[in-house]
C-alpha cells in the first residue's frame, strides 16, 4: 500500500475528508482488501493511542497528588535540620501511618477505575463479538412484494428483502461500505423498515463510527410502534464500546431504563449493571 493510501485513511479516521470523498474512500474498502486491512490496523492503534492517552491525564493527577503529599508532610521535615524526630516517637507513627493510608486509599481508587473502565469496555465488545458481528439471515416476507407479469398470471418477487438478504451478506463478510449502501437504499424508500434502521447502525458500529451509530439507534428507539425494540440497548453497548469520558454514566443509565421498563435485552442489561 503506498503513502497516499495511508494519508487518505488518516483524513478519513480524522474527519477531515469531504462527504463526495467519504463515499469514494469507503466504496474503495469495500472492492480493496489490503486497503481494508491497513485500515483496519490503522484504526485499531487510534483508538489505543487515545485509550492511553486517557489514562496518561489520570496517571498525572495521580503523580501530582502524591507529590502534594510528599511535599506536605516530608519536605518541611528535611528542611528542619536542627529538629530530630525520633523514629519511635508517637507523632512520626502518626505521620507516617496517616500518609500511607491516604497514599493506599488514592492507589486502590486509581486501579480499580482503570479496571472498570477496561472491563465495561471489554463486556461490549465480548457481546458484540458474539452476538453482533454476524446478522442472522431472514426469511422474506410475503407482505412486501413487487408483483409482475402478465394479467392472471403474476408471481411474487420481493425486492425489499432480497435487498436485505444481500446486505446482510456484505455485513456478514466485513463489507460495510457496501452493506450500508443496500440499508440506507431500504430504509429510504421504506422508512417503516426497522431491521434495516438497526443494521445501518451495527455497521457503523463495526467501523467504529459511534456517533452515526449512535444516532441510528435512536432513532430505532424512538420507534414506540416496535415491539422488542434493541434500540436502547445498543445505544448502551455503543456507549460501552467507545468508552470516552461519561460514556459510562449514559450507558448505566440507559441500562437502567431497560431494566425498569422490561425492554429488550433486560436480560443483559441487569447482569452488567453489577459489573458498573
Amino acid at each position: 500500500m503506498n503513502k497516499n493510501d495511508y494519508e487518505k485513511v488518516e483524513e478519513y479516521l480524522n474527519g477531515e475528508m469531504s462527504h463526495q470523498e467519504k463515499l469514494l474512500f469507503e466504496a474503495e474498502l469495500s472492492s480493496n482488501e489490503e486497503l481494508l486491512s491497513a485500515f483496519k490496523v490503522y484504526q485499531t492503534i487510534e483508538t489505543k493511542m487515545r485509550t492511553a492517552e486517557k489514562y496518561r491525564v489520570q496517571e498525572n493527577d495521580l503523580k501530582d497528588t502524591l507529590h502534594f503529599l510528599n511535599k506536605e508532610y516530608f519536605t518541611p521535615a528535611l528542611q528542619q535540620e536542627a529538629k530530630v524526630v525520633p523514629l519511635y516517637s508517637n507523632t512520626f507513627f502518626k505521620v507516617v501511618t496517616g500518609i500511607a493510608a491516604s497514599i493506599s486509599i488514592i492507589l486502590v481508587a486509581y486501579f480499580s477505575l482503570l479496571q472498570s473502565e477496561e472491563n465495561i469496555q471489554l463486556l461490549a465488545d465480548s457481546y458484540f463479538k458474539e452476538n453482533l458481528q454476524q446478522i442472522e439471515q431472514t426469511v422474506s416476507d410475503p407482505d412486501d412484494t413487487l408483483q409482475f407479469g402478465v394479467a392472471g398470471n403474476t408471481r411474487g418477487k420481493n425486492t425489499t428483502q432480497d435487498s436485505l438478504l444481500e446486505g446482510i451478506s456484505a455485513y456478514n463478510n466485513q463489507q460495510y461500505s457496501k452493506a450500508l449502501l443496500y440499508f440506507q437504499g431500504i430504509y429510504k424508500n421504506h422508512p417503516d423498515n426497522s431491521e434495516a434502521k438497526k443494521n445501518m447502525g451495527l455497521a457503523y458500529l463495526s467501523i467504529k463510527e459511534y456517533e452515526k451509530a449512535l444516532q441510528q439507534f435512536d432513532e430505532l428507539a424512538n420507534k414506540k410502534e416496535l415491539e422488542n425494540n434493541p434500540g436502547l440497548f445498543l445505544q448502551a453497548v455503543t456507549l460501552m464500546r467507545r468508552n470516552q469520558p461519561g460514556d459510562k454514566k449514559e450507558a448505566k443509565q440507559l441500562l437502567q431504563q431497560i431494566v425498569e421498563t422490561n425492554a429488550e435485552g433486560s436480560t443483559e442489561a441487569a447482569q452488567w449493571l453489577q459489573k458498573f
